[in-house]
This record gives structure tokens, sequence and C-alpha cells, in this order.
């Protein structure tokens, strides 16, 4: 979820980091999601369905790689793990990667400047 905007679990009004109940119903969604097998109601902003579907998605199936490739039952360790793997994946598509064009650039700049320098 986004800063600015609620979501609903349970019954119950989780506001958002800032303290704010957040957007109209208008544009808010209920939806069910299930996670590691259990089941979830949500509010979320329309805009959002698409992401926490993806979301869910990726977590579930992180958990049945979990469970196929380790001695994992508990499923308190299974959702552990399975946020670990997540986020570190976010966190290494969210690193600055270097281009090859920029880099062949600079690699020629250096070669010219070297061939003038000499």
């Amino acid at each position: 979820m986004t800063i600015g905007e609620r979501w609903r679990c349970s019954r119950r009004v989780y506001p958002n980091w800032s303290g704010r109940t957040g957007s109209s119903e208008k544009h808010e969604r209920s939806i069910r999601i299930e996670l590691a097998g259990r089941a979830y109601p949500l509010t979320i902003g329309v805009s959002e369905e698409l992401n926490v579907r993806r979301a869910v998605d990726e977590i579930n199936e992180s958990i049945a790689r979990l469970k196929a490739n380790y001695p994992l039952t508990d499923k308190q360790d299974l959702l552990a793990m399975a946020a670990l793997e997540v986020t570190v994946r976010a966190l290494n598509s969210a690193m600055p990667t270097t281009d090859d064009g920029a880099e062949q650039a600079l690699a020629a700049i250096e070669r010219m400047l070297n061939e003038v320098a000499s």
C-alpha cells in the first residue's frame, strides 16, 4: 500500500504511516487475497490492485519454492523466508545498473583523451 491510502483487514482500519485515513471510497476496492493458504479481505486503492495481486503471487510462489527446496514446514518460517527473498529481489532490482552504451562512450572519450595527451 502506498502512503496516503488506507487498507482494511478483518474489519479494522489501519491508517497509513502518516496517520491520515486516506482516500475516498470511490477510489477504493474490496478484494480478497490468499497468502500461505490463509484468506485476507483488504480494501485498497483501485490503482494498487494489480501490484497487490502481483505481490501476492510472488510471495506465494516464493513459499512454494521454499517448501520444495528446504525442509521448512512451519508457516511462520516460510513467510519470513519468503518476505526476505522477495525484499532482497526488490532491492536488487531497484539498484542502479550500468548502461553499456554509457560505458562504451566513456571508454571512447578516455581513449581520445589519452591520444591527445600523448
